[in-house]
């Protein structure tokens, strides 16, 4: 093109991968922006509920440190939360590897075999860092936390952008910083490095990239059981696009990948074990982990309700867990038809997952914390508020975010 002085305009830059990396980032940075300021201020309420619940009872025993031979433990600070329960079982295994033979203990006199059940993903990636100076293993996997929060709440920015609007994208990361128990978020936990792969998995779905879906649902299956879903939403999706003959060989190929890493780790576990029985044997004997079909779901509930045979109702902290388990059932009943359906079925396998699996009632939050496309709706409705309204909502849930990461443990005294 000619300009009328007769110069010629330089022609544009072309586009390279660093250069769109750059942009979407540009375009990602409120969104990342927002959900780290939201945590630090639900951490910064934690942290005081947590100080005071010291100074009442300094001597009070509140965690069951199964990485120790199970034996409860008290608590000096809020940092306690972070790295307890199956974050003790993380940090092992980033410093110490999967271990020893099976039949064998450590040095704490826990069976090596016990390590085997849960995944090896997150400790992996944390292991590398804790051969560089001055880095812990508990450092290290508070690391991958940190980079596989942000990671998810660019992947929500992402779909909720792709779906919506840029502000809807925002909203999205914004309220998965504050749903109930987001505090696990930020521990030495798997939840946001499984919402982070979940997210980026189901963005390639919707943009139909098959072999990138595939492939993300594969390495998902190396963090947490729960991949299933996951694992379930990309076949399926990728299933319906090959019958529909969209993609041409792709979808295939994302058929083979989604279920290769959880399908690879249950072998190496099972042969290490001597059987895929004694694998599922741990986990229901040791960890108290099994499906029942909701049996135990709906024990507390009906007696929250209707007084059936125990005292849950006289337990604010099932009475609290029930309500935000309610809470997630209704935002999926609000979700179907006005979402992709993509979207809708991987909601309603976490959905299943936490309501038919065994599990004290108080990890409900926790075990739905990778469920986002159940924040939809509500980022959707909060993208239509006022600035001001915003900052009243946002900021209020943040800090009920906070009391209740802070509540859970450090007062009620129950497991995250």
């Amino acid at each position: 093109m000619t300009r009328a002085d007769g110069a010629q305009d330089d022609p544009p830059a072309p586009e390279t991968p660093l250069s769109r990396l750059r942009a979407a980032a540009r375009s990602a940075a409120p969104a990342i922006g927002l959900y780290l300021l939201l945590r630090a201020l639900s951490l910064e309420i934690m942290y005081v509920l947590a100080a005071y619940a010291h100074a009442r009872d300094p001597g009070r025993q509140v965690y069951p440190d199964g990485s120790i031979g199970n034996q409860w433990r008290g608590f000096t600070s809020y940092f306690d939360a972070l790295i307890s329960w199956d974050a003790r079982w993380y940090i092992k295994i980033a410093a110490q590897g999967l271990g020893g033979p099976v039949g064998a203990v450590d040095s704490a006199g826990v069976p090596y075999e016990l390590r085997l059940v849960f995944f090896p993903l997150y400790p992996w990636l944390a292991r590398p860092l804790t051969h560089l100076p001055f880095l812990t293993p508990t450092a290290a996997c508070l690391i991958v936390s940190f980079v596989s929060a942000v990671a998810a709440a660019w992947g929500l920015y992402a779909i909720g952008r792709h779906l919506h609007s840029h502000r809807v994208g925002v909203l999205l990361a914004a309220v998965w910083a504050i749903a109930p128990a987001a505090l696990t978020q930020n521990g030495a936990y798997t939840e946001s490095l499984f919402t982070a792969l979940a997210a980026w998995a189901l963005y390639a779905v919707l943009k139909e990239r098959w072999l990138i879906a595939g492939l993300l649902a594969g390495v998902s299956g190396l963090s947490r059981p729960t991949a299933v879903a996951l694992i379930g939403t990309v076949g399926l999706a990728a299933l319906v696009a090959a019958v529909t003959r969209r993609g041409g060989w792709r979808p295939y190929a994302a058929m083979l990948l989604a279920p290769a890493g959880l399908l690879v780790y249950l072998a190496y576990a099972s042969a290490r074990l001597g059987g895929v029985s004694r694998y599922f044997e741990i986990h229901e004997n040791v960890f108290g982990a099994q499906w029942d079909y909701g049996e135990n779901t709906w024990s507390m509930v009906s007696d929250i309700l209707i007084g059936v045979d125990g005292d849950n109702a006289d337990k604010p902290v099932r009475v609290l867990s029930f309500l935000i388990l309610l809470g997630f059932v209704l935002l999926f009943v609000a979700l179907v038809g006005r979402a992709p359906w993509q979207l809708t079925v991987f909601a309603a396998a976490m959905l299943i997952l936490a309501i038919f699996s065994r599990a004290h009632m108080s990890m409900a939050g926790r075990h739905l914390l990778p469920a986002f496309p159940l924040f939809l709706l509500p980022a959707v409705l909060l993208a239509r508020a006022s600035r001001r309204d915003l900052v009243v909502v946002l900021g209020t849930l943040a800090l009920l975010s906070g009391w209740y990461a802070g509540w859970l443990p450090f007062i009620s005294g129950q497991a995250i």
